[in-house]
């Protein structure tokens, strides 16, 4: 489904990771993702409660990663985080808002670049086939499992949970073509953006499960809330007919879009249903005139 893919590659998100890489050949970035890692590797440090505390500490948390990032004070760190950006070539992701911290925002910044390259992986590999608005999602919240175990004292610091960017996302697959029409738009986005929490607690809450066993909480909901509407059987063979006889007419030399033998079992089931379908059609269903 080309068009999860473009819209993916359009949330705002997607624009600010594009933009903050390609800055002055990218050497404000690579210092930004030292920042990143040097956070990282104090949370792995850490025993998930200390991450905690570190996050209601801000200070304290800038200033370890500010050691371990080898700058000579904490106020590089601060002035990369703060809400007032004062000309930073990159612009915080968390924007201008003054309640988020420069501790909280930097941590949102790290659990989006840890989780990018999961990230592009689904859309490489999800748009090599003509996938469904239900298996994208899937491939995409196992991917965001994946992330959660590898990067477990990440996902954990507070606010414990997905990248910010998985909301975004969540809606795009929520307003894909072919989704099923039953639930109201607003609440199967928001449904789907607390699915994709609950599969990073499954991760965080049991050290033992896999991305696939995480996923398979949410996986006949998530399916619920995209599939497309269920086509009766007769659209079906309408669908499955018209598609053999635009691959038969369009076939090039050498394609083999069936073998004889196929070919002559359509032909008899074809001649045994024409016959059906004859009857059917010549007997008078409820309320036509006879």
């Amino acid at each position: 489904m080309p068009s999860i893919r473009h819209e993916l590659e359009r949330t705002r998100t997607a624009r600010w990771y594009l933009e903050a890489r390609s800055v002055q050949r990218g050497a404000p970035w690579r210092e930004r993702v030292q920042c990143y890692a040097a956070l990282s590797g104090i949370l792995a440090e850490d025993t998930r409660q200390d991450a905690a505390r570190c996050q209601r500490q801000p200070h304290a948390l800038l200033k370890r990663v500010a050691q371990r990032a080898n700058f000579a004070s904490a106020e590089p760190v601060y002035r990369r985080w703060r809400h007032k950006q004062d000309g930073q070539p990159v612009v915080r992701w968390a924007g201008a808002d003054p309640s988020v911290k420069p501790g909280a925002a930097l941590v949102a910044e790290a659990k989006i670049a840890a989780f990018w390259p999961y990230r592009e992986g689904v859309i490489e590999v999800s748009d090599a086939f003509d996938m469904t608005a239900a298996e994208w999602a899937a491939a995409y919240l196992r991917a965001l499992a994946a992330w959660a175990a590898d990067n477990r004292p990440l996902a954990a610091c507070r606010p414990a949970g997905p990248p910010g960017c998985v909301t975004e996302d969540m809606a795009v697959l929520a307003a894909s073509p072919g989704r099923a029409g039953a639930t109201p738009g607003t609440a199967r986005i928001a449904r789907l953006q607390e699915l994709a929490g609950i599969v990073v607690g499954q991760v965080l809450d049991d050290g033992s499960i896999t991305p696939p066993g995480a996923f398979d909480a949410v996986r006949g909901e998530v399916r619920q809330l995209l599939a497309g509407p269920r086509l009766s059987l007769a659209d079906q063979a309408v669908r499955s007919a018209a598609e053999l006889a635009d691959r038969l007419l369009h076939r090039d030399g050498a394609e083999n879009v069936m073998t004889p033998r196929q070919a002559g079992q359509v032909m008899d089931l074809l001649g045994s249903l024409a016959s059906l379908l004859a009857d059917f059609a010549a007997t008078p269903g409820p309320g036509q005139d006879l």
